[in-house]
């Protein structure tokens, strides 16, 4: 059984992250609803895959299947609505915060954490990088957005502390509480950018000082656009 909890991101964050770690291209296609099980297609790069979810005594079961590309591409073309979106797979301790950025149906930037069990779920403390919780909003579902929709999503504060936390992440430092064993990504991840740069065949790591300042950067252009004119 895999247990998660969602919560909203700025999107200059996420924009941060995909930039450092690279992402990976999905697209999911959802069935209509039924009472107790749901089902919906996913493409991830050139991987196929069908998806039952389905409701038992013990909580919800998801049964993947591996399909032929051409399979998905044609069962996303019979589709009841569909979500477009790169994720990127950010480690933490063990596990992965799992960053996404939704193009289509509307943009919304969202991260998920994903743990083997509800005692692991309730022990985790969100990193300050998170914004609000929305697991228990099913709103914020990919399946609700792809089928329903959403209306605007609150905008995310920034703060010195929250992008401090993003950087220390960046950087692979992070509180010990974080340290879950949360479920590791599937899919390779393939970076859409890079952030690093080669000197004499050697991989350097990207300056965080500079990425510090590119935050600080956007935070000053969300923050002049909140002001009253």
């Amino acid at each position: 059984m895999t247990v998660r909890r969602r919560f909203l991101l700025t999107p200059s964050f996420a924009r941060l992250i995909r930039r450092e770690r690279g992402g990976v291209r999905h697209v999911e296609g959802f069935f209509p609803e039924q009472q107790d099980r749901s089902s919906w297609v996913r493409l991830e790069e050139e991987k196929g895959l069908l998806i039952l979810k389905t409701a038992g005594p013990h909580g919800e079961v998801e049964d993947q299947t591996d399909i032929p590309v051409a399979h998905a591409h044609a069962l996303l073309d019979v589709c009841a609505g569909e979500v477009d979106y790169t994720r990127t797979a950010l480690p933490i301790g063990e596990g992965h915060a799992l960053v996404d950025e939704i193009i289509r149906s509307r943009v919304l930037q969202l991260v998920t954490v994903e743990f083997t069990s509800d005692a692991e779920a309730s022990g985790f403390r969100p990193l300050e990088w998170f914004g609000p919780e929305v697991t228990a909003d099913p709103r914020y579902t990919n399946q609700s957005i792809a089928l329903r929709g959403l209306d605007e999503a609150p905008e995310i504060p920034l703060s010195d502390a929250a992008l401090n936390s993003l950087i220390d992440t960046l950087d692979g430092r992070f509180p010990a509480q974080a340290r879950v064993a949360a479920t590791r990504p599937k899919a390779k991840q393939v970076p859409e950018t890079r952030a690093k740069a080669q000197t004499g065949g050697e991989t350097v790591k990207v300056n965080l000082d500079a990425v510090e300042e590119v935050m600080m950067r956007e935070m000053e252009k969300t923050l002049q656009k909140g002001k009253p004119k």
